[in-house]
């Protein structure tokens, strides 16, 4: 557990680590020179589990992982946030899954988002669908990990790919071991205005389009500079604008089918599902923005339905706009 100014949350994070059902561990907290009293905190807590490290100076969030992790000899690491609040079963499951699956590497879950936005997160189960899911974003999050595949390749956390180091980490990792997600909520991840992730959100988007074009990369090193850079800003525009746009996005993810065929890194099937639900996705987007911009209504929905537009989004999306419209619901 990576700790740097997190008095307000740490007592209640290191609790639910105590109240583990799976009682065989050490917890290593990794204190950043923290300027408020989070180790003081930390220091009280009577837990013979409980190992405490100092850094003699402030090393970022990247290099205090990896000092954490030179410190680890045990066959699995799990980490934590010092602001997050685990459920009781999230190791014994997370381990038993690793245990009992020796080709799988990394065991993640599900979570809740709490606090100033709420939401339930489910990463794809399989390794096949999460590896293609990571084209467009991290499918790993608080994580049970065998050590062994993290020594054997030198795996490091990146300080350049901060704020986006778990990304990049997860991307490198992916390389070379499988995952796999357990489709429950295993912990709960805590909102708050004072997060990186909140407070540089630009710099944040910058760092996660550079693991784009790494996962990018992996796929095929036959796209071109223009197609590249049109993969991480248009391609990834949450909207599709126009039949133009729809058309360039398709065909750009036919290109991304045939050029993995000569590589083989992404399973076929999983690599088309991913990058049909980013196409509809988009459709979705720019449905709401054209049809129901004001409301959903019934006269609303037959506008959509006459533009041919459902055609293309699908029956899971047309059944939602209709029910949505039923009810009048807002935007």
């Amino acid at each position: 557990m990576p700790t740097y100014n997190v008095a307000p949350y740490v007592r209640e994070a290191i609790d639910s680590v105590l109240r583990q059902t799976y009682s065989d561990f050490e917890l290593l907290v990794i204190d950043d020179c923290s300027k408020d009293n989070t180790l003081e905190i930390v220091r009280a807590i009577d837990d013979s589990r409980i190992r405490i490290e100092q850094n003699e100076h402030n090393l970022g969030l990247a290099d205090n992982l990896n000092r954490g992790l030179s410190l680890i000899i045990t066959e699995y690491v799990a980490r934590m946030d010092g602001d997050d609040i685990a459920e009781p079963f999230w190791l014994e499951k997370e381990v038993a899954i690793l245990d009992a699956n020796p080709e799988i590497g990394i065991c993640s879950g599900g979570f809740e988002r709490f606090g100033t936005v709420k939401s339930l997160v489910r990463f794809p189960e399989r390794h096949e669908d999460g590896l293609a899911n990571m084209l467009f974003e991290c499918s790993v999050i608080v994580p049970t990990f065998r050590m062994s595949f993290y020594r054997d390749f030198g795996l490091r956390y990146s300080t350049e790919a901060f704020p986006a180091e778990d990304y990049r980490f997860w991307a490198e990792c992916l390389r070379v071991t499988k995952f796999y997600n357990i489709q429950e909520t295993l912990f709960h991840y805590r909102m708050h205005p004072s997060q990186i992730c909140s407070a540089r959100r630009e710099e944040q988007e910058r760092k996660v389009a550079q693991v784009r074009l790494y996962m990018l990369e992996w796929l095929s090193e036959g796209f071109t500079e223009e197609e590249r850079q049109y993969y991480v800003s248009q391609f990834m525009a949450p909207q599709i604008n126009s039949k133009e746009d729809y058309n360039e996005r398709k065909a750009f993810c036919d290109k991304m089918v045939e050029l993995n065929r000569g590589v083989g890194h992404f399973e076929e099937k999983a690599l088309r599902h991913r990058l049909d639900k980013h196409l509809k996705l988009g459709l979705y987007n720019a449905v709401v923005d054209r049809f129901f911009k004001e409301g959903y209504s019934i006269p609303s929905y037959f506008r959509y339905l006459r533009s041919g537009l459902a055609l293309k989004t699908g029956r899971r999306y047309e059944t939602k706009f209709f029910l949505k419209s039923l009810l009048h619901k807002k935007v």
